[in-house]
């Protein structure tokens, strides 16, 4: 009896220590609006007139997102807007994702859109999209792996293009499925259980 009692103690901190979730809250847009997220955009940068919002993923089945993003005065570097949220983490290992898309449905354009996950000040994933015909879709991910601070972290998302933006011309850019699965402590509950059957197994 002891003995698996002890078992389960330790079955138990180590799910307390070991257990992963998403720290970003409303990563899909799922409240409809963007709550949890700081809008912002590059020195040079703007979202596009009437930018950003919440709309719907061009590949359904959620929320995303959308801009119609660049630069505001023509000087071909990458300029655009950005989304910043902070979160509490443990510390330690953790894998940071989103999802991204571009359509455009006005023209062919020479740049659909650069994509940047930023986390505390580092870049830790980028891709740029390119050429994009009119009426196509292209869509991808990112994906990390980055340690976090034990405390306060910042996760950031760029999207940017090196070229103005013009109303109902420019392609529009999406992000959703924003994610950073790390190790967290569990409630302080099962540490609570934890104490108590070290307790019925006369260790304390």
């Amino acid at each position: 009896m002891k003995t698996s009692l002890l078992l389960l103690v330790a079955v138990l901190l180590f799910a307390a220590q070991a257990g992963a979730t998403n720290l970003i809250q409303n990563g899909s847009f799922q409240t409809n609006d963007l709550t949890d997220w700081t809008i912002g955009t590059t020195s040079n940068g703007t979202w596009g007139s009437g930018f950003p919002v919440v709309a719907g993923w061009p590949l359904g089945g959620m929320n995303a997102a959308q801009g119609e993003v660049g630069e505001v005065n023509c000087d071909l570097t990458q300029q655009g807007g950005t989304l910043t949220q902070t979160f509490q983490s443990a510390g330690g290992a953790a894998t940071e994702s989103l999802l991204w898309a571009v359509t455009s449905p006005f023209h062919t354009n020479a740049d659909g859109g650069e994509f940047t996950m930023i986390l505390n000040g580092v870049q830790i994933a980028q891709f740029d999209t390119g050429l994009i015909n009119i009426g196509e879709t292209l869509n991808g991910s990112l994906l990390a792996s980055a340690p976090l601070l034990a405390g306060t972290n910042t996760r950031e998302i760029d999207i940017t293009r090196s070229f103005i933006t013009v109303l109902n011309s420019t392609p529009f850019q999406f992000v959703t499925g924003v994610e950073v699965e790390g190790a967290v402590p569990e409630p302080s509950s099962i540490l609570l259980l934890g104490i108590g059957a070290l307790g019925l197994a006369g260790v304390l």
